[in-house]
This record gives C-alpha cells, sequence and structure tokens, in this order.
C-alpha cells in the first residue's frame, strides 16, 4: 500500500481536477469505469475513497457513484440517469416512464425500474427505486438527448402501464395521463401488444384507449384488430367492487364513467 499513498501525494492535487472532469462526464459510475482511466485498483479506490470523503462524490448504493456539484455538493445524475444505471439491464418503467415522458399527473416519491438482473429495492436522495422483473426490451431505448437514460418508449410505456395499473399510480392517474397524449403510433402499439400475447392486455387497451381514439388519433382499424384477440373471457379492469359495469363490447367490467376521473383534479404526493 505505501506505492499507493506515494502516488497520491505526489499526483493527488495533479490530477484532481483531471479525475473530476471524466467522473463529471460519467456522471453515474462504479470502480470499474473509474479504473479505465485509473489502471491501479487500489489507487482507484483510494480516489473513491477521497472523493466521497471531500464531497466530490456521492455512493448510491455498493459501487453506484455519482458525481457531485462542486459548489452544492449535489448529485449531477438525475433519478432517471441513477434509476438506468443501477443494473446493466435497468429500464425506467411504468410510471417512472410516464414521469420521464413528461406525461405523470401526481409526483411520484418512487422509480419503478426493470431489470433481468435482481437488485435489493433502496433508497437515496429521498426517492425510492423498486426493482421489476424485466420481460422484454422491446420498446426500449436510450434517448438521443439523454444517453445516459433507458426507459421504455411511449407505446411500451403506454402498454407497461396497462398490463400493470398498480405500477402506474392506479386508474385515476392513469387517466389522467392518457388524458395529456396527442398522438401515438399504432403499428408499435400493435407489434408491441403481439409480443405481450396476453389476451387480457389486448382487451384492457382496446377498451381503455377508446376512450382516448381522437386524441391519441388511433384508426378504427386498431380497434378492430384488438376486439378480435379478446376471446371469451369476462374480465375485471380493477377490483371487483370498483369495476362494477358490464361493456360487452369488451367483456370486460370497469368503473362506469372513467373519464370522470378527469373532472376531479387530485394532486397527491406519493
Amino acid at each position: 500500500m505505501i506505492h499507493i499513498f506515494v502516488y497520491l501525494c505526489r499526483n493527488f492535487k495533479a490530477d484532481i481536477m483531471k479525475y473530476i472532469k471524466e467522473l463529471h462526464r460519467l456522471r453515474v459510475f462504479r470502480k470499474k469505469e473509474v479504473m479505465a482511466f485509473i489502471k491501479d485498483e487500489n489507487v482507484a479506490k483510494e480516489i473513491l475513497r477521497r472523493y466521497k470523503k471531500q464531497g466530490l462524490i456521492s455512493q448510491v448504493r455498493r459501487d453506484l457513484y455519482v458525481a457531485t456539484d462542486l459548489a452544492t455538493k449535489a448529485s449531477l445524475a438525475s433519478k432517471f440517469e441513477i434509476a438506468s444505471h443501477i443494473t446493466p439491464s435497468s429500464c425506467l418503467t411504468c410510471h417512472a416512464a410516464l414521469e420521464y415522458h413528461g406525461l405523470a399527473h401526481q409526483v411520484f416519491y418512487r422509480l419503478y425500474v426493470s431489470s433481468y438482473q435482481t437488485f435489493r429495492n433502496f433508497d437515496y436522495d429521498g426517492i425510492e427505486y423498486i426493482f421489476c422483473s424485466a420481460k422484454s426490451e422491446t420498446g426500449v431505448v436510450r434517448p438521443v438527448t439523454d444517453a445516459h437514460v433507458r426507459v421504455t418508449d411511449l407505446e411500451r410505456t403506454i402498454l407497461d402501464c396497462i398490463d400493470r395499473i398498480d405500477l402506474s399510480g392506479g386508474l385515476e392517474e392513469l387517466i389522467q395521463c392518457f388524458a395529456i397524449i396527442t398522438y401515438v403510433n399504432e403499428r408499435k402499439l400493435l407489434e408491441y401488444l403481439n409480443c405481450f400475447d396476453k389476451q387480457f392486455l389486448y382487451q384492457k387497451t382496446g377498451f381503455l384507449l377508446a376512450y382516448f381514439q381522437k386524441e391519441m388519433k388511433l384508426g378504427d382499424d386498431f380497434f378492430e384488430q384488438c376486439r378480435s384477440k379478446i376471446g371469451k373471457s369476462t374480465r375485471y379492469l380493477t377490483n371487483n367492487h370498483e369495476s362494477d359495469t358490464y361493456f360487452s363490447d369488451w367483456k370486460l367490467c370497469a368503473p362506469q364513467n372513467i373519464l370522470s376521473f378527469l373532472e376531479q383534479g387530485v394532486n397527491e404526493h406519493v
């Protein structure tokens, strides 16, 4: 360990800004990323320890760090960037994706993160990061203007939210979000529905999006294709008590007037 101490004494002041620039470029990183420009593992560990002590970086969880603002010490990485780096396959999903796309009606202090690699839920800087098992890479993108983020595109987000209403803030939140969408690519919707291959999802998707057909610019053929896949089963959109009305076109029980949610104007912080 003597050589590490000597190295740091001789080079720390000279290299500090060089390393900080690299870490600011990375924003969110692990030790292995640091070792790309600090080849010695022990030196890299000591640099991380010193930077953390000085508030130049912050530790999110084991072997996951964020660079901090030199003046305020606040994280340079957004919660969306952090979520996208928890595991190699991490991706914003459901309500987290709605929020990223600017569609969320409520402010949530939890982010749902899909991943093929399991991780324990954790809190960092007032946000709870919650694991969801990844099902498919279909529709997962890195936005052109935000390369540090992995998120489902709009169409995949819509279907994930319909599939898991409980991870999307509930039906009321979902209706509020859908009401402000002005265009959806129905070809992508059908492609992703085919990948999901779930009868109930066709049922729910056709039923819910029919309320927003004009706003989302969806053609009649889209709903006919959804209807052709629903089979003979009658399902409940939500729980039996709330879904008290039968809609024969979709063989679905749902609340009598879901658009009434738009008139309630609830602003919860969850």
